[in-house]
């Protein structure tokens, strides 16, 4: 199953998921999410700004190695996690990205395929 097959699964259970509920059950969910992307943007715009420069680099390498791992374990696909959109959010918030980023793949533990990260963020 290819990542958008599964987007869409995901997408197609979570509306049956959210037809399922009671008023008071959705509003609660929806509270819920909103209170998570404000906690996100919190950390976005307030957290991660004062994080130093090796704080960042930690912040990358442990999210991206957890991502590829994840992906990899359930798609057999490690580089499913990155895309344009990624790309563009990461450079959103972090303008260094790139310098942070090669710092990162050199920390993963094996050998990234530059070649493929590249076709995927270009999408």
């Amino acid at each position: 199953m290819s990542l958008e097959e599964l987007s869409k699964k995901i997408e197609k259970e979570y509306q049956e998921y959210l037809s399922n509920l009671t008023s008071a059950e959705k509003a609660r969910h929806l509270k819920e999410i909103q209170e998570f992307d404000n906690s996100m943007n919190k950390f976005w715009d307030e957290e991660y700004p004062k994080m130093s420069l090796e704080e960042k680099k930690k912040y990358w390498l442990a999210g991206t190695h957890k991502g590829m791992r994840t992906q990899g374990e359930a798609l057999g696909d490690e580089y499913s996690e990155f895309s344009k959109k990624w790309y563009d959010f990461a450079k959103k918030h972090e303008p260094n990205f790139d310098e942070i980023f090669d710092s990162v793949t050199k920390n993963l533990g094996f050998e990234f395929d530059w070649e493929e990260y590249n076709k995927r963020i270009k999408k």
